[in-house]
């Protein structure tokens, strides 16, 4: 008998992108060859019904596992949003995306088959996404069991408002040694003001209601990298 495959969740973070959200969702559904997984949308926040319309109109939760989607009540900011995506499902393996990501064919099932191959299933994978490639943890393949026994329980630390938790988490990793960059795990990240394959975005206003929290969360980070993440 064969065993099946561990379970997966995939966490996307969305707001005011609607097309952009079932452009990736569609693509998942195209583009994942590995079988096992559940999605959770996370939509920051209420007042982003436009999402919730285009969801319905698209008719992909019929044809996708999608197994909840969350609305904040108020403005959460990244990392809340992100940390939400990390406890709403019991998954042995977690998935965080944002909506300007596009994942191309077997990129779920080359990240897992890292996770075991590299870090004996307990740890941190990245993507290749066109900018960073490995060098940060703006998205990522992670186990469950590595946030509880090495990271205290803690996944993106609310000591960061938007910026710098990636940052963060992934210098911890990198200093446990359990990390592992995949490049056969392709995850375009359409990143707003960067260059993505040759290819500049234009930062839309979503993006720039954010830049106001940038000073600071370098700050936090610059202080916490001082004390060793403690």
């Amino acid at each position: 008998m064969i065993a099946k495959e561990p379970a997966v969740g995939i966490c996307v973070i969305t707001f005011r992108r609607p097309k952009l959200l079932i452009k990736m969702l569609l693509q998942i559904k195209e583009r994942t060859l590995y079988e096992n997984y559940k999605i959770y949308i996370i939509i920051d926040h209420e007042d982003d019904r436009a999402t919730l319309k285009e969801i319905e109109k698209s008719g992909i939760a019929d044809t996708l596992p999608i197994e909840k989607i969350e609305m904040f009540p108020s403005p959460a900011e990244c990392v809340k949003a992100t940390n939400r995506s990390y406890s709403i499902g019991k998954e042995p393996y977690f998935i965080w995306l944002s909506d300007d990501m596009e994942v191309e064919k077997g990129w779920l099932q080359k990240a897992m088959e890292c996770m075991q191959a590299s870090l004996n299933g307990k740890g941190l994978v990245t993507f290749h996404d066109g900018i960073q490639n490995g060098r940060n943890a703006c998205a990522g393949l992670i186990s469950r069991d590595y946030i509880k026994a090495e990271l205290g329980g803690i996944f993106y630390n609310e000591a960061y408002f938007h910026f710098y938790a990636d940052s963060e988490l992934y210098r911890k990793s990198k200093m446990k040694e359990m990390i592992k960059y995949c490049p056969e795990s392709i995850v375009w990240h359409n990143h707003w003001g960067k260059k993505r394959r040759n290819k500049l975005v234009p930062k839309d206003m979503v993006y720039m209601q954010s830049e106001c929290w940038r000073k600071r969360d370098r700050a936090v980070f610059a202080e916490r990298a001082r004390e060793g993440f403690r």
